[in-house]
């Protein structure tokens, strides 16, 4: 992962979504309004963590004692060893939360939503991506140790379930949707391997390009509509009110 996340089209696309949609929420906030402070749940080795410290005080938690340490020793980030369904802070501390590819790993969801709306600010704002669809399941989420796929529905319900208020979700990598969904159906068929592996491969430089760039179009159709399929599912939300 730390060899793949700063190059590899699958991490650089996610993080200038992710990127887009904090962007928007700085831009909405007083220019006289503090630093943000921004917690990336499972930051593994640091490149989005890296991004986030360029917009406010980022700090990092993962239950990877080895992910965490690359993060401090060869990016210099905060960063510090921790279950999402145990976050050493106080309620209420922050304004920007992230779980990136994290909900799918942990045994019960909802106690992990529950523990990140605990830590965040009344204003805050939540981002959550989440692999899609159980028919896309395959070797590649055994070899990840997932526990389950999403459906947009399924993910609005829980981050509502949780006292999220939903401001928006979509799928997201719809354009290679279709080969994706073939790559994992041959994968099915022709496995030989008993331990699984993942599908993440290092490509051509000119493939990873072109893969890159389908991303950004898609962030670009996102701005104007809520992308229908896809193999991810983003969503950003608020904390609701508490009576």
């Amino acid at each position: 992962m730390f060899r793949l996340e700063d190059f590899y089209w699958w991490f650089t696309g996610r993080r200038r979504l992710v990127e887009e949609i904090l962007t928007c929420y700085k831009a909405a906030r007083k220019e006289d309004a503090p630093p943000i402070r921004i917690l990336d749940v499972g930051c593994g080795t640091g490149a989005n963590l890296a991004m986030f410290s360029k917009h406010g005080e980022a700090l990092g938690v993962d239950v990877s004692a080895m992910a965490v340490e690359l993060c401090r020793r060869e990016r210099k980030l905060d960063a510090r060893v921790a279950p999402v369904e145990h976050l050493p802070f106080p309620d209420a501390h922050f304004d920007v939360i992230t779980a990136l590819d994290v909900l799918e790993h942990v045994d019960n969801d909802l106690i992990a939503l529950a523990e990140l709306r605990r830590v965040a600010h009344p204003d805050a704002l939540f981002i959550v991506t989440v692999p899609a669809y159980n028919f896309l399941w395959s070797e590649h989420d055994e070899a990840l140790q997932h526990r389950r796929r999403y459906m947009a529905t399924g993910l609005r319900r829980r981050l509502t379930a949780a006292g999220f208020d939903v401001m928006r979700t979509s799928y997201y990598v719809s354009t290679l949707f279709f080969p994706i969904l073939l790559a994992r159906i041959f994968q099915g068929l022709f496995r030989t391997r008993e331990e699984p592996k993942t599908s993440l491969q290092i490509l051509p430089p000119w493939l990873n390009s072109i893969f890159a760039a389908t991303l950004d179009f898609e962030r670009v159709l996102m701005n104007v509509i809520n992308l229908p399929f896809g193999t991810s599912i983003v969503a950003w939300a608020r904390p609701m009110a508490k009576e």
